[in-house]
């Protein structure tokens, strides 16, 4: 009895596993299930690996390292929500996706550039990758790893299929592989190409081209990172190191205000920015700057078209227009198109002392539909901000801080951005 006692607990967890990929499976092809299954093998593989060489015991931050580099230490970063990742995460996934087992050209598992004896890995260290992609390249990777080998990072973009995989790898075995992205793939065959990859205590913060990817939790000690290595159908790559203070550097948009006159003329049609060409649509995610701070009086206008197949997307009010260290939220607001017959669930939430605190939800009837033009507005009243949806009040959000707070703007998810710009007050 003892025996089977403990073959039931050694394996329980396994079966668990396996009868949950079959489930899944259980309305696709043969070759679909045996893919998946092997999916769940390995995956169970690698945590096997993952409990053996790296027990939780063993974690990043395991040893403070002094560094003097950094004129100052910011403050950690925290997660980010769950609400924020699930409503605006996009997946590129492959039917039957290979957990990065190479599927390389030739020339696509060529290392051509390597960087050794790294040292001092700490939070706010910044990887800063660049190069030309040659005209042929099928993909190419850049891999973080440590001394015996095993790879703390591994991102590989796939340009034939425009999506970029995020891994890691333990004695040869590939961990769960990671695709979903909000933002838009933006390498090309003969271009030039600018990664960044910062460090911070809990994850990679992956910066592509001048602009936000992604981010890649940590599930190997990055303390003990000592090698960086570029491979694939890449020329002229460049590595430098380098300690932030904010994430990403970027240009920042200065959001444009105006009076309540000069607004007014405008939606009269001198220069409506609902009749802007697609041409003209704001880079997304959108990040813009506020020239003043946003009080009382003061109403925030946002013209965008919602796409043909929406998930959801989100309106931050926050602190500062950085990702790292992770900004204060006075107000997220968060339009879900889950339901069908034109109800749709609008959430709010804040973000502060590195949490999310507790969120408000209503479903409504509302204006938002695939393919149609909207005008979002949010006021900043004495006591709350009020949305409204093409002139239709559509929720509020009682203060939980000091609305002077506010210094940027950040949208992101399944909308076009045509214009933002900030009303004022009279």
């Amino acid at each position: 009895m003892a025996v089977l006692a403990f073959l039931a607990l050694s394996i329980g967890d396994d079966l668990l596993a396996y009868g949950g990929a079959l489930l899944d499976c259980r309305a696709s092809s043969w070759t679909e299930c045996k893919s998946l299954l092997a999916s769940t093998r390995n995956q169970r593989q690698f945590e096997a690996l993952l409990k053996r060489y790296y027990p939780p015991h063993d974690d990043s931050a395991a040893s403070p390292t002094t560094n003097v580099h950094r004129s100052s230490t910011p403050s950690p970063p925290s997660e980010m929500s769950t609400e924020s990742i699930d409503s605006c995460d996009f997946a590129y996934q492959e039917a039957s996706s290979p957990g990065s087992i190479s599927l390389d050209k030739s020339s696509s598992t060529e290392v051509v550039h390597t960087v050794e004896n790294i040292t001092e890995v700490s939070p706010g260290l910044c990887f800063v990758i660049s190069g030309t992609i040659q005209l042929t390249c099928e993909r190419f990777s850049i891999n973080l790893l440590l001394k015996n080998g095993d790879v703390a990072l591994h991102f590989n973009p796939r340009l034939p299929q425009n999506y970029i995989v995020r891994n890691c790898r333990v004695k040869g075995c590939w961990g769960r592989e990671e695709v979903a992205s909000p933002l838009s793939f933006n390498l090309h065959r003969g271009q030039r190409f600018a990664v960044q990859v910062l460090v911070t205590d809990k994850e990679f913060l992956i910066c592509v081209n001048g602009r936000h990817f992604n981010a890649f939790q940590h599930r190997l000690p990055y303390r003990k990172i000592c090698t960086l290595e570029v491979k694939g159908d890449v020329r002229d790559v460049a590595v430098d190191q380098c300690y932030m203070e904010c994430y990403p550097q970027l240009e920042l948009e200065i959001i444009r205000q105006l009076s309540p006159e000069a607004l007014a003329t405008a939606q009269l049609g001198v220069a409506r920015p609902l009749h802007l060409p697609e041409a003209d649509g704001k880079p997304m995610p959108y990040t813009g700057v506020l020239q003043e701070p946003f009080t009382n009086g003061r109403k925030l206008h946002l013209y965008g078209r919602v796409k043909l197949l929406p998930h959801s997307f989100y309106v931050n009010l926050q602190s500062s227009a950085y990702v790292w260290p992770h900004p204060s939220i006075l107000f997220h607001l968060n339009p879900r198109f889950g339901s069908v017959g034109g109800r749709h669930v609008i959430c709010r939430n804040s973000w502060t002392n590195g949490k999310w605190e507790r969120e408000e939800r209503s479903e409504n009837v509302t204006d938002f539909a695939p393919g149609k033009p909207f005008h979002l507005q949010i006021a900043c009243t004495d006591v709350s901000y009020q949305v409204s949806l093409n002139g239709k009040l559509i929720a509020e959000f009682i203060f939980r801080d000091n609305p002077r707070l506010v210094e940027a703007i950040y949208i992101q998810g399944d909308i076009k951005v045509f214009d933002v710009v900030v009303e004022t007050a009279y």
